[in-house]
């Protein structure tokens, strides 16, 4: 093995351990000062080892520029339509993995089931990574609920499973994007809906952040990033009483989408995103009490 490559490998994981160490403490933090959260906290923490910070052996489709810009122009995600192998063993490694942290954390046998159908063929670990860079996440959701499994249970799974190979992706595609408008709500890298959106510093720029890999993009911040409407009057936001200048949700009458908003200087690292979506889980809860919903 090189020693450069050998230097910037142990380089980037001994900088993974103290971001670890760091989230976990917030996590712990968060857990003291909202107790409704602390279990939820708890298997966060005990996920976040398995998921962030990792190495993958998956590598993203070598993409050249000018069919990279193409594809941004017309709104197509880069991920879309390129062929991506699989590290079969190793998905199928964390899925268990996250599955059986899942368990330690519910009274049910639910996550059980779900590690049970990869392990039993049900589930297939190529067709669910292919499914999820097609954009086809009805077709997953159906899929599970043929099976009898828990259809949020079984997408949170995937979604942690994929999350180090989406963001080493995202990563190390992002350079492809610099310079170049991306007009979609969704994301460029993936074509995921954003997991949240970040105001950043004293230009308060919105940003939003792919739950998936993670990536960031910049968007108009009265705009819906889900039907695009500019209409004043049909967008709005909410937050707890005394949050607002902290976290809040921005809504949409006209598609009736709404997307958590936090206040940062800069952007969020992936297992701070994580937290904060976390943190943020009561501006979930109050957007479906007012009949808002992200799509899938």
């Amino acid at each position: 093995m090189p020693a450069n490559f050998l230097g910037k490998l142990l380089g980037r994981r001994a900088q993974a351990k103290p971001a670890l160490a760091e989230a976990i403490a917030d996590l712990e933090r968060l857990a003291r000062e909202r107790p409704s959260l602390a279990s939820a906290a708890a298997l966060l923490r005990d996920v976040l080892p398995l998921v962030c910070g990792i190495s993958v052996r998956e590598q993203p489709p070598a993409i050249p520029a000018e069919r990279a810009a193409g594809k941004l122009a017309k709104g197509v995600p880069l991920l879309r339509g390129e062929p991506v192998d699989l590290d079969d063993r190793a998905f199928r490694r964390r899925w268990q993995d996250v599955c059986a942290a899942i368990e330690r954390h519910r009274q049910d046998k639910t996550a059980r089931t779900l590690a049970d159908a990869l392990d039993r063929g049900r589930l297939d670990a190529r067709h669910l990574f292919q499914e999820t860079l097609a954009g086809h996440a009805r077709a997953i959701h159906a899929r599970a609920g043929e099976l009898g499994l828990d259809v949020g249970l079984a997408a949170l799974a995937l979604r942690l499973t994929l999350l180090p190979i989406l963001t080493h992706f995202s990563e190390t595609l992002a350079p492809l994007g610099s310079g170049l408008a991306w007009q979609p709500g969704f994301c460029p890298t993936c074509g995921s809906w954003p997991l949240l959106a970040e105001v950043r510093g004293l230009d308060q720029l919105r940003f939003l952040r792919c739950g998936l890999c993670a990536a960031e993009w910049e968007y108009p911040r009265l705009q819906c990033p889900f039907c695009g409407t500019q209409d004043h009057r049909l967008l709005g936001y909410f937050h707890a009483e005394g949050e607002e200048s902290r976290w809040r949700a921005a809504t949409c009458d006209a598609c009736r989408g709404y997307v958590k908003t936090i206040s940062t200087l800069g952007a969020l690292s992936v297992s701070a995103l994580l937290i904060a979506d976390l943190a943020t889980m009561h501006l979930d809860l109050a957007a479906g009490e007012r009949g808002y919903a992200v799509p899938l």
